[in-house]
């Protein structure tokens, strides 16, 4: 039975922590997916094929997939606070060093840089919440903590649309502009983050003695409690099968999402909106998938199954990109944006179940080095997602084939999720 010692502690610290996390993370996929706007211009002002500019915005995940583990494991040492605040500076300033693009092999490299910066960021969050709050409020909380994904699309649109309207300005394009005022934010977000976040709940001063009681004695008390990172639990997880299907599934995820992320504003560009209609229209499956994030992790906790809910949100995805492929001209048409911002309340609502699924799946010493992994090898998902797309468009002349694809993918992960990952045991509700 929840006393109101446990209600008081809990909402104090989400109300301390969450929003600037939430704010941390929304600045990271505002700098993560604004290449996606400015994917036409830089077309337009280098000659990027589909396949350039795929190939170059997934870049950022190859240098994300080899620095992941080894940050998360110098934020075991150095303590979330410092070392999130760390990449979000370094991100920062990096992302604003894509003004300084002047072809493919510049754009190939800035990506890159880029992902070696943001690398750790996610599992030092999921670290974070693990170190803060009790199992049964997690769901709820990665719901409200990746809300941040979709919103930088919902809030980073119509923002990135007018960036690029100032061409001209001092001499610079308008894609310069935006990649410039969008990326020293997150240095600005990053100091505040050293500042403002306490490591522990031993530290925290907006606790009373006996709130930090209660909070430390029910996180010491949990069997699948986080246990700090460490090499050699990190090699063994490699070969854990549920850390394969883990990888795999969050793979299939992140292709789906950073697909649609950088080429959904080509493609209804492509129907000849306007910048500000292209901004609006490609902010409506985020906005959607935002409803879906929640709805979704309220009910992965309430049903206590995360399992079932991950598997209903891996065919909401497939099937919205089906439809989106089949009936909706491959985004390109109302039917097709109807059916993306169906796929995007799956692609979105996996977070919560999977992130919650995660720790209970790989509870113990694996669980360190799985989390990073996981989201070190889902995030090459990222690479492979855009480049396909890019390729398959410029074979096919549409967008289509590529739609089909991951649609393909999704439907894949969803069988493989039933074979390898157990049910849960329903827990009892008091």
């Amino acid at each position: 039975m929840t006393t109101d010692l446990e209600r008081t502690t809990i909402r104090i610290v989400t109300w301390r922590l969450i929003p600037l996390l939430l704010l941390a993370y929304l600045a990271a996929y505002v700098d993560r997916i604004n290449i996606g706007f400015a994917g036409a211009a830089l077309k337009h002002d280098f000659g990027f094929s589909n396949t350039v500019f795929g190939f170059g915005a997934g870049l950022f995940f190859i240098g994300y997939f080899l620095f992941e583990v080894p940050s998360n494991l110098l934020l075991a040492k150095f303590g979330a606070r410092r070392w999130v605040a760390r990449i979000m500076v370094s991100w920062g300033l990096l992302s604003a060093t894509m003004i300084f693009v002047q072809g493919p092999y510049s754009f190939y490299l800035v990506r890159f840089l880029l992902g070696i910066a943001e690398a750790g960021f996610f599992p030092g969050v999921i670290y974070y919440i693990v170190v803060w709050f009790p199992g049964s409020y997690r769901a709820r909380l990665m719901a409200l903590f990746t809300a941040g994904i979709p919103l930088s699309t919902v809030i980073g649109a119509p923002i990135s649309g007018q960036l690029l309207k100032m061409s001209g300005i001092a001499g610079l394009p308008g894609w310069q502009w935006m990649f410039l005022l969008e990326g020293l934010p997150a240095v600005a977000i990053g100091a505040l983050v050293f500042f403002a976040l306490p490591d522990r709940p031993s530290d925290a001063k907006f606790l009373s003695p006996a709130q930090k009681q209660w909070l430390e004695t029910t996180l010491a008390a949990e069997p699948g409690r986080y246990v700090a990172p460490h090499f050699l639990s990190t090699l063994k997880c490699f070969y854990d099968l549920r850390v394969v299907a883990l990888c795999l599934i969050y793979f299939a995820n992140i292709s789906a999402n950073l697909s649609l992320a950088f080429f959904l504003p080509q493609i209804i560009a492509s129907t000849g909106t306007s910048l500000t209609q292209t901004s609006l229209l490609t902010a409506i499956p985020s906005a959607v998938g935002v409803l879906g994030l929640f709805a979704i992790g309220w009910l992965s906790d309430q049903f206590a199954n995360h399992r079932a809910f991950l598997l209903v949100s891996l065919l909401i995805t497939g099937t919205g990109f089906f439809a989106a492929a089949q009936f909706g001209a491959g985004g390109a048409s109302a039917i097709g944006i109807a059916a993306l911002a169906f796929a995007s309340i799956g692609i979105h609502g996996l977070k919560a179940p999977f992130w919650s699924l995660v720790p209970l799946t790989l509870a113990g010493p694996v669980a360190a080095g799985g989390i990073a992994w996981i989201n070190s090898v889902g995030n090459l998902g990222g690479a492979f997602g855009p480049t396909i797309l890019g390729w398959l468009t410029d074979t096919f002349g549409s967008y289509r084939a590529g739609i089909y694809a991951l649609a393909a993918v999704q439907l894949a992960v969803a069988l493989l999720a039933v074979f390898i990952l157990q049910p849960q045991v329903k827990k009892s509700r008091t």
